[in-house]
């Protein structure tokens, strides 16, 4: 098995995340970024995209990170599970990049307060649906089991809590979700990481 992707790629960190979690041997080849490659015959021959993650398992060729993550949990990904994968997709990862954007790859000259307020609103809408859900008592997004989900959404928490401390001091249930998940060996040795080689200066 073979992951291609930089690790600061937060689409690539929750699929390393999910390796982990399967507790699966592979290969790691570091393209995209920084790093280049992703214009390499080599590379260009596995995804029409040209963006990482990129998975190989012997003759299956995988690309989008959510696919990997459905593929890594051989079958066990519930229609519950795959429904919060979408969501996290749809409503919370837009929002995120905005945010993430603005933020650390933009100087302060070229960041928009208006964009920026924007981005925060629609992603703690999204939050509060998360919030709402979780108020069940269930202890991850897809009932009491641990699931690809919870990895799928999960893999951005901590780069915008870390750019909006106190944006779950309202939301408790998420808070409590994202403590437990955050205790997990998986993100700590792939999410909570430095975005500093991502971070424009000035």
């Amino acid at each position: 098995m073979i992951l291609w992707g930089r690790a600061s790629s937060v689409n690539v960190q929750k699929v390393l995340w999910g390796l982990e979690e399967q507790g699966l041997v592979y290969e790691h080849k570091i393209v995209g970024g920084k790093f280049g490659g992703t214009d390499d015959p080599e590379f260009t021959a596995l995804t029409p995209v040209r963006r990482v993650p990129v998975l190989q398992d012997g003759d299956v060729t995988l690309f989008e990170s959510n696919a990997i993550l459905r593929y890594l949990a051989n079958g066990q990904t519930t229609p519950v599970a795959d429904m919060w994968m979408e969501f996290g997709s749809t409503t919370l990862q837009p929002p995120f990049i905005g945010l993430f954007w603005q933020q650390v790859r933009m100087t302060k000259a070229e960041q928009d307060q208006a964009v920026l307020e924007g981005q925060i609103k629609a992603l703690y809408a999204g939050l509060e649906i998360v919030n709402t859900a979780l108020s069940d008592g269930r202890a991850y997004l897809a009932g009491n089991d641990f699931s690809m989900a919870d990895v799928a959404i999960g893999s951005l928490f901590h780069r915008f809590m870390d750019l909006h401390p106190t944006i779950l001091d309202a939301l408790p249930h998420v808070d409590e979700w994202h403590a437990s998940i955050a205790a997990r060996a998986g993100y700590r040795k792939w999410i909570a990481t430095s975005d500093e080689e991502l971070r424009v200066t000035g």
